[in-house]
């Protein structure tokens, strides 16, 4: 099991492709959502622009890790996305998928610069669905004096972002930025780095 510092910022994973207008089509009825984390974290990290509806649940209400909830809990799928296309994307993974959630940038959303957990405790992927030249993520190490910045376009690309550093994302653009986040509980997906030197 790798920590933050062994794994890269970014990493674009090199057999995983979705297909992106089926992804969006399963989210047409979007309507903005709020959980546990959001609640506690929300409204000091995001501005209104950032929107997001959750596509995982968990339904052990005092799941609590360091004074917030403990993410390896959403292992439950919302009903109606329960044999669809998002399902079927989730289940490509080889590691179990926990709290997921679609997430609209609208132009001018931003969540300030935080840092979640460590890779050992879960890993993170972003699947672009919707992009523009001004939405970009930024990762930043200890001890770096400026972050390292990403571009992810919306070409059905699965990118591996190390959520251990302190990160950030916003869309200073005038048309929205949507991706899906998968939170997984494990590290088997990230195997393809041990070829990489």
């Amino acid at each position: 099991m790798k920590n933050r510092n062994e794994l890269p910022n970014f990493y674009k994973m090199p057999n995983m492709k979705v297909d992106t207008e089926k992804l969006l089509q399963c989210f047409r009825d979007f309507e903005p959502s709020k959980d546990q984390l959001v609640n506690k974290c929300g409204p000091y990290l995001l501005n209104d622009e950032y929107e997001q509806t959750y596509v995982t649940y968990t339904s052990d209400k005092d799941a609590m890790l360091r004074d917030k909830a403990d993410e390896r809990t959403y292992t439950n799928l919302y009903e109606k996305y329960k044999g669809t296309y998002v399902e079927e994307v989730l289940d490509s993974f080889k590691s179990p998928y926990t709290r997921t959630r679609l997430v609209v940038q609208k132009p001018g959303a931003y969540i300030l610069p935080h840092m979640d957990y460590d890779t050992r405790f879960s890993i993170r992927f972003f699947i672009p669905l919707v992009a523009n030249e001004w939405s970009w993520n930024a990762i930043q190490r200890k001890g770096q004096k400026l972050p390292e910045f990403q571009y992810m376009p919306a070409d059905g690309s699965v990118w591996f972002v190390n959520v251990g550093h302190k990160h950030t994302g916003f869309n200073f653009g005038s048309t929205d930025a949507i991706k899906l986040i998968v939170s997984i509980n494990g590290q088997e997906d990230l195997d393809v780095l041990n070829d990489i030197n």
